[in-house]
This record gives C-alpha cells, structure tokens and sequence, in this order.
C-alpha cells in the first residue's frame, strides 16, 4: 500500500466540489480515473457510476461490491485540505469532504495495491446526503455482486450490520386568509398544524426509534391570517413494523388536527429506506471481523437509527455491511480525517479482497 498516494489523491479529490445535488462533474472525474485504471464502467439513467474491475491472481467469478458516496454536505467549495501531525483538515471555511471521499481514495489504493482480488464492482452513488437518493435510484440490473462494503462510517472498531427503515412526512394545511383585524374571515393553517406538532412524540422514542420535525412553515405577513403551513417531517425505527406503527399514529395526529380545526390538508407519507439487520455469522460481516482482526482492531457489530447506502443495496439483494475510515466530526467545519485510521482500514479492505479471491 502506498500511503502518500492515496492521501494525495484524497486532497485532490476534495478540491472537486460535489455538494448534493451538484455531483456530477465530480463522478465525471471518477470515471475518467478509474477507467485509466483499467475498469470498464457504466453511469445508469440517475447518473450512479458502476466501474467493473477484473480479478487479479484469482480465478473468482464472484463479484464484491465496493462502494460510496460522491456527494458532499455544505459549504464543500473551495476545500483547502491542510496535513498536521497526522491529521487532515480543512482550512476552516468548509468542511473536509473525508464524508466520503476518504472512503473512495481508500477502497482505489486497496485495489491498486491487493496482490490478488475477484472481480470488483466500485459503485460511486449520487446524492446520499440528500436521502439516498442515489442508492435508492441505483439500476441494480448492472450489479453482478450479492456482497458488498460501504466505507462511509466514522470508526474503523465498528461494523454497522443494521440501520432503520424511515418514513418522510409532507404535509400542507389548508385554511382561509382574512385580514388580522377581521380573524372571523379567515381560518389560519398555522394552528392546526402547530397543534398537530405539539402532539406528535419527538426525539427519541425509544432505544431504536425517532421522530423529528424537520421543517415548518407558514403565513407571510403578520397582520394577514394564514391560509396555507407546511410540515416535514419523518419518523424511524430500526424494527420496520415499529416504524409503520409510529408513522401510522403521526399520520393520524395530522388527519385530526386537521379535522378538530376545519381546514383541509394534503398529506404524502413515503418511505424513503426499509430496515436491514445482517445476521452476526453472515459471510459478510465475519469476512470484515477477521480482516479488522489482522489489522490489529477487534471489530464491534453496531446497529444504528441513521440511513446508509446499505439499507438500499440490502433491501435489493445484496448483502451489505458499512465499515469506517477514520473521519470525525463530518458535517461541520470542524470535520477531521485520521490518516493512521485511513491507513488501517484499507489495509484492511485489502485484506478483505485478498481473502475473497
């Protein structure tokens, strides 16, 4: 493995901007990359990249999958990556970009460097910080594998082997504007939908569930009554009949508020992930538990309430777990990556790849 290469190739691909949904000169650039490479590759019609790499020294004809995610949260223009003693960091006006782009340099050193591999399905999504939105997307057609590894997770100790199923909530209330001074007139939308959020269970519901109201709007003037305010929302759960049972009860609280108050609503509920749990022993986790364990990291199994790539690949037949690659503080300014933890995580996808040919 050559760690200077793939830091480097780490700093050069966070200068490219891929704010969601702005990714595509970004899998643009992957695709020139990796066909040099020698991968054949293909982009489905929401613009998910698929590059097939040969095996090497084996002769395998399993396909494993290898994947992350191209896009990137804000601000993500004009990243200026800075090294200190052992730690990567942005200059402090944006964030890093190792969410996920740590994950893409490691798993192209991993596949640079293994002495022998199967055939390998790299598979760079589109728009994951935005709902999943390119995994959920994916043409799953063009997938050969039935196992793959995400590398989009903080921890390289931890194995997520399951994650919740989510539902999204879009709700509008529909009233009648009058003028402030003459209320009579009118109807506001804004109660109803303020007195469906103070009976909704927010936070943390329980070990495996949450509910959230992420987005409320209403009104425009303060001396006009409101006749129209917007609710998003979503609830999860790792258990998906708890979560169709939690979205069932908001979806009711909603209906009534609407009802008690005489307005009209327009409600859309969808999922947007199903739930997976990947069995302990499972092929796949157990591969990744003995690659952490050559590497010097006993690996811990971990089920999480947030959303993966994985939660789509699983829930379209291919089995998936998500390892991490050592950044901390994703989503802020603050955002790190840990070169050693870099270091040991595609050190151990080699290992992984070497295992599996």
């Amino acid at each position: 493995m050559d760690s200077k290469r793939m830091i480097d190739l780490f700093c050069e691909l966070v200068k490219i901007p891929s704010e969601s949904p702005n990714d595509k000169e970004f899998v643009a650039y992957m695709e020139k990359l990796l066909k040099k490479e020698g991968a054949k590759t293909v982009k489905d019609s929401f613009g998910n990249l698929i590059a097939t790499f040969p095996a090497k020294g084996s002769n395998s004809r399993e396909y494993v999958g290898f994947a992350c995610h191209a896009d990137t949260v804000k601000p993500g223009i004009g990243i200026e990556p800075i090294i200190e003693n052992g730690i990567i960091r942005s200059k402090g006006d944006t964030i890093l970009g190792a969410d996920d782009k740590a994950g893409i340099a490691s798993i192209l050193e991993a596949i640079r460097s293994a002495q022998k591999r199967p055939p390998i399905e790299f598979i760079i999504t589109r728009c994951e910080e935005i709902g999943t939105e390119g995994s959920s997307k994916l043409d799953y057609s063009l997938i050969q594998s039935k196992m793959a590894y995400v590398i989009d997770e903080e921890s390289i100790e931890e194995i997520v082997i399951g994650a919740p199923t989510k539902f999204a909530f879009f709700v509008e209330y529909k009233g009648s504007s009058a003028h402030a001074s003459e209320p009579e007139n009118g109807v506001s939308a804004i109660v109803p939908a303020a007195k469906a959020i103070s009976r909704l269970k927010l936070g943390r519901i329980d070990k495996g569930a949450t509910a959230n109201v992420g987005i409320f709007e209403g009104g425009e003037v303060t001396n006009g009554i409101p006749s129209s305010a917007k609710i998003v929302a979503e609830c999860r759960s790792v258990d998906h009949e708890r979560s169709l049972k939690i979205a069932d009860e908001m979806e009711k609280i909603f209906v009534d508020a609407a009802h008690e108050f005489g307005v009209k609503i327009d409600l859309k509920k969808e999922i947007k992930y199903y739930s997976f749990l990947l069995p302990e022993d499972s092929r796949v986790v157990q591969v990744a538990v003995n690659a952490l364990a050559k590497n010097g990291i006993k690996a811990v199994t971990k089920v999480i309430t947030g959303g993966l790539d994985a939660n789509n690949f699983n829930k379209n037949g291919i089995q998936t777990a998500t390892l991490g690659v050592g950044f901390k503080d994703i989503h802020t300014k603050n955002e790190t990556l840990v070169i050693k933890d870099m270091e040991t995580i595609t050190k151990a996808v080699i290992e992984i790849m070497e295992s599996l040919s």
